[in-house]
């Protein structure tokens, strides 16, 4: 309800109290006004100070009304105490609930602050576009957050939000769409991290890497595109490689960035032959190294360890953190680390580290030979210790038992290897030598393995900064797995249903897009919370990804007779949701005048 100043021919302007409602005639909703109080002449209640009407607008929209007689009105009606509501049960489709979605507002927020619509709307402009372009991606972006579903299937079910996403009726659009987003995708990523920088004190000091693939259920590669002299300009996507699943179906590759408080910055996609190590430079070039953070120390796994990488990122004043697997490392770095000498112990000796600064010699991308200058830093901590004693618990004790009876290696494991020693025995029969191996176990091998069983290996190019903080900041690389698991399984990333190369390199971004939307929300609840966003399991001390889908799905808002609608009581969830974005909402029968503020309630809170 709102008050209005209506001007009448011949007569002084009056006020009156007017409100809105909906109607349904011949399929199609119509809104309507209808007056529900005459207060009377303007000249009867002015006070002669500036915007009279304006104030008692204001006035009357806050519950505090500037004049008496409406005083009474408000206490009456505004918190709408008692709603008569008829039903016709002539009219079975108006006596039956048809739940609309209410909890994709945020998402749409969401969607707008990050400029996802001007880049699309620009698009749209140049190409000259007839169709909804930012309806259907917002419609295929929302679908992925909520109901993740093939597109059609996405598309068929658009009818499930309040306000309607899109005016397109065409399934055709869909596909169309998704070729705008693979020509826009880049341009779509550096307009999200231009606003989210901006909204919030986003932490670049640190970029994580890592790379995960999603498999195919197709049984060739894809093939590459060529030039007339057979050269490729266009490699395909979905090739055979080491599959993180162990699958044997094609797989594509991809890289992903996030910043140090769990945010994604940006992805790219590579041909599943390409190995992990190939992927750094092209993917750092092509997104961090042109977005202007600065310096970057780039935080990765060992699979990322190589020379050309530490060479290219240390040649563009940048820096890096980088894991190095125990058992690979040289028989001097072994010693070193077995040594006591150097650690320094926490209270409850569960934690050691030492660290030194060593130069190394490397090779770059050409194969030229550089030294560098790097901390190596070492510690153990009793809980890995743990946890690698459960894990290879079986293991250790098959080798125990193949010491104590070599026949057991007839049947070795191919990870027995290692441990393996020959022995040739020569049989002198007088003319011909005769040679049989005999294998065993080699037991130094064996003490080595158990020795170095709870310790941890980092290199970085950060000589000055202390080891707690090198591992503390390594130890965020776990946000980014939490990020691969949230898509592949939240977002069900795969199986994925569609086929062209462009389309499939747009389903990537709409996972892309929700994925940092979902964790722009988690960090508003852990700011709300008060908890810290850049440690290590900060993300599951606020609301988990599944929790924030489910809140969302279930926040719906049915239509009543007379304009009003029943929406459902947002669960712990959407209540820490709307807490956590200062949504202050009263869901009591609610208008759709009223729905459409809650909306603009949202889309006024943005990223920050």
């Amino acid at each position: 309800m709102f008050v209005e100043c209506a001007k009448m021919k011949g007569r002084s302007p009056y006020l009156r109290v007017a409100e809105t409602y909906s109607v349904t005639e011949n399929g199609l909703t119509k809104i309507k006004k209808r007056i529900v109080l005459n207060i009377g002449p303007l000249p009867k209640f002015d006070d002669g100070q500036p915007d009279f009407v304006g104030r008692l607008k204001k006035s009357f929209k806050e519950g505090n009304p500037i004049i008496q007689e409406l005083e009474a009105f408000v206490s009456r009606n505004t918190t709408r105490d008692i709603v008569t509501v008829s039903f016709d049960r002539r009219d079975p489709q108006k006596c039956m609930s048809h739940p609309k979605n209410v909890g994709y507002f945020l998402l749409d927020a969401l969607y707008d602050a990050l400029g996802i619509y001007d880049v699309l709307n620009l698009h749209k402009s140049r190409s000259k576009l007839e169709y909804d372009l930012n309806g259907l991606a917002k419609l295929l972006v929302f679908g992925r957050a909520l109901w993740p579903d093939s597109k059609i299937g996405t598309f068929e079910k658009r009818d499930r939000y309040l306000f309607g996403l899109t005016s397109s009726n065409e399934q055709k659009e869909v596909y169309r769409a998704l070729d705008c987003l693979d020509k826009t995708a880049e341009v779509i990523q550096k307009r999200m991290n231009t606003k989210i920088s901006r909204a919030i004190d986003r932490d670049t000091e640190v970029c994580f890497y890592d790379v995960t693939n999603f498999w195919f259920e197709i049984g060739q590669n894809d093939v590459d595109e060529k030039d007339a002299q057979g050269k490729v300009i266009k490699p395909g996507l979905r090739k055979k490689g080491v599959s993180k699943e162990k699958r044997g179906e094609p797989i594509v590759q991809m890289g992903l960035f996030i910043d140090n408080n769990g945010i994604p910055i940006a992805y790219r996609l590579f041909p599943g032959n390409n190995t992990d190590q190939t992927t750094l430079r092209p993917a750092f070039e092509k997104s961090i190294a042109r977005m202007d953070f600065g310096k970057v120390i780039v935080v990765a796994d060992g699979g990322l360890n190589n020379g050309p990488n530490i060479a290219h990122l240390l040649d563009k004043g940048n820096g890096y953190i980088l894991s190095k697997s125990t058992k690979k490392s040289d028989k001097g770095v072994k010693a070193w680390m077995l040594e006591e000498e150097g650690y320094e112990w926490n209270e409850t000796k569960t934690f050691k580290v030492k660290s030194k600064i060593r130069e190394r010699k490397i090779k770059d991308a050409q194969g030229k030979t550089r030294t560098i200058t790097e901390k190596i830093v070492c510690y153990w901590s009793k809980k890995h210790y743990d946890r690698e004693i459960r894990e290879n618990a079986k293991f250790l004790e098959y080798l125990e038992s193949v010491i104590k009876n070599p026949d057991k290696l007839k049947d070795k494991p191919k990870k027995v290897e290692k441990f393996l020693e020959k022995t040739d025995v020569v049989k002198d029969t007088g003319e011909i030598v005769d040679t049989k191996t005999l294998l065993s176990i080699n037991e130094a091998k064996v003490k080595e393995y158990k020795d170095l069983l709870g310790y941890y290996t980092l290199m970085t190019s950060e000589t000055e900064k202390p080891d707690r903080e090198i591992i503390n900041k390594y130890h965020g690389l776990s946000r980014i797995e939490d990020s691969f698991r949230i898509t592949k399984s939240d977002l069900e990333g795969r199986p994925v249903f569609v086929r062209t190369q462009e389309h499939l390199t747009a389903h990537f971004l709409l996972c892309f897009i929700a994925l940092v939307m979902i964790r722009l929300i988690q960090f508003r609840v852990l700011k709300h919370l008060g908890k810290d966003t850049r440690t290590e399991d900060g993300w599951e001390s606020g609301i988990t990804a599944e929790r924030i889908k489910e809140a969302l799905c279930s926040f719906q808002a049915s239509g009543l007779p007379g304009g009003y609608f029943l929406a459902t009581q947002p669960n712990d969830d959407m209540a820490l949701l709307l807490q956590s974005f200062g949504i202050d909402a009263d869901l009591r029968l609610p208008t759709l005048a009223e729905l459409r503020r809650l909306k603009r309630a949202f889309d006024n809170t943005g990223i920050s």
